[in-house]
């Protein structure tokens, strides 16, 4: 945002119009890798050695990793996949206290399993 803003101080209509064509194009990416990972809806299912989330338009399968982290009211989630890893973001918000509660639990145990292990 800030350079959109500073972008329009240049004394080029040209370097302006480049500028704001840029930093609309890079937004529009940024704003679907966030959409990516932060789904409105979609079914979590927490097995022991697996975790598996399933919308209408992604399917992810695979462990919670180290790297997850719990931030405030949300859950980020880092999946390994078969094939490919993923980020996914939860909210609390988004589901009832009880599955955020066990995904909380099950993202607390991947990432003290891990480090008791080493």
């Amino acid at each position: 945002m800030l350079a959109l803003i500073l972008c329009l101080f240049l004394s080029s209509v040209l370097a302006m119009l480049f500028c704001v064509v840029v930093n609309t194009v890079a937004g529009l990416f940024v704003w679907r890798k966030v959409l990516a990972a932060h789904p409105i809806r979609g079914v979590v299912i927490l097995e022991p050695n697996l975790f598996r989330f399933e919308s209408q338009s992604l399917k992810i399968q695979g462990e919670i990793s180290t790297q997850s982290r719990i931030l405030g009211s949300s859950v980020w989630l880092y999946i390994k996949g078969f094939s490919k890893n993923h980020w996914l973001i939860i909210s609390a918000n988004g589901v009832n206290e009880q599955s955020y509660a066990r995904l909380k639990r099950a993202t607390l145990s991947a990432i003290s399993g891990a480090a008791g292990s080493k």
